[in-house]
């Protein structure tokens, strides 16, 4: 069955390339602007192939050239609206399937799920070309409004990507011999939120999150994470919320960049860390680091994160001075 499907889809591809090469191309098609201005030479029937969603058709359309300016038009490219040699159709679904899942792997869910067969670097392409005109109407879209926005969130995080020789060299990092694998990317995420679930916890605004990224200096992503909030209502939020692991350069980015906010540690790097001052505390396999770390998580998790602070930081700071009794130390950290 599998064969007769895909047999029927480039039986229906092939009938609707003809289609579209014949609408194309048919005798007196009206397109806006197709006349020759002053000073310019028409030069008909120049032929270009299109890459569009059913796969190549040929079109042959008008060319009108200014000698004066050396400059060249083709009325019915623009009219379709084409990237390059791309419809636009084919070019947003390129566009979507590589935000998705990278460049390669886009070009091997268009060939499973669409049929369309274009390279990795042909989207990549693609998308760096059509990247600027998106910036640009994203801009235009966000005119001021009056109505407030009630939280605001801005979530910065970084990651290494793996990188060829050339593009390494001079780095440091972790290998044994100091060497880097990897290049650290900056990633940062605005969302807003206006409603709650049924039991009162926040819910992120369906498709209301933008992304950023960059290889750039902490200094300077804080200024681009900052530019993204702005466009997105950042001086309309009545409330602005900061989502971080803990590093100190996405604080430091937060406290330039984000002066007001709330500063939320996410609760896995909250754990990680949780675990580390048990084992500091109570020394590493110690039966009550595993019992302070599981009921400190459930603190965390039920919102008793003043409890926890509370129990934790006077048992540290006992645990750290060596003249303190022992028992001391045990019976206020709630130790038998």
């Amino acid at each position: 069955m599998e064969a007769v499907e895909l047999g029927l889809r480039e039986a229906l591809f092939k009938d609707a390339r003809q289609v579209l090469e014949e609408l194309y191309n048919q005798p007196g098609l009206q397109v806006p602007d197709n006349a020759s201005r002053p000073g310019e030479k028409c030069h008909p029937d120049r032929a270009k192939d299109i890459h569009t969603l059913f796969g190549t058709i040929q079109v042959c359309r008008d060319y009108f050239y200014q000698p004066g300016q050396q400059t060249g038009r083709f009325p019915l490219d623009h009219a379709l609206g084409l990237v390059h040699s791309f419809s636009p159709a084919l070019v947003r679904l390129a566009a979507r399937a590589a935000a998705q899942a990278g460049y390669e792997s886009a070009s091997q869910d268009l060939l499973a799920l669409a049929g369309v067969a274009l390279d990795g670097r042909q989207i990549q392409r693609l998308v760096n070309l059509v990247a600027p005109a998106v910036a640009r109407q994203l801009e235009q879209d966000a005119k001021p409004g009056a109505e407030p926005i009630p939280i605001l969130y801005a979530e910065v995080d970084g990651t290494g990507v793996p990188m060829v020789a050339e593009e390494l060299q001079g780095r440091t990092g972790k290998q044994a011999d100091g060497s880097a694998k990897t290049r650290e990317i900056k990633l940062g995420a605005i969302f807003t939120q206006t409603q709650t679930d049924e039991d009162g916890l926040p819910v992120r605004d369906h498709e209301a999150t933008t992304y950023v990224g960059s290889f750039e200096t902490a200094s300077d992503f804080g200024v681009r994470i900052r530019a993204e909030a702005l466009r997105r209502g950042l001086a309309r939020a009545l409330k602005v919320v900061f989502i971080g692991d803990g590093a100190a350069w996405i604080w430091e980015l937060a406290r330039l960049n984000f002066p007001m906010a709330i500063l939320i540690l996410d609760l896995y790097h909250a754990l990680e860390r949780l675990h580390e001052l048990c084992e500091g505390l109570y020394g590493l396999d110690h039966p009550w680091a595993e019992r302070m770390a599981l009921t400190w998580t459930a603190m965390l998790k039920n919102d008793r994160g003043n409890a926890y602070s509370t129990a934790a930081y006077p048992m540290s700071t006992l645990r750290v001075l060596s003249a303190a009794p022992a028992s001391t130390a045990r019976t206020m950290s709630g130790e038998p």
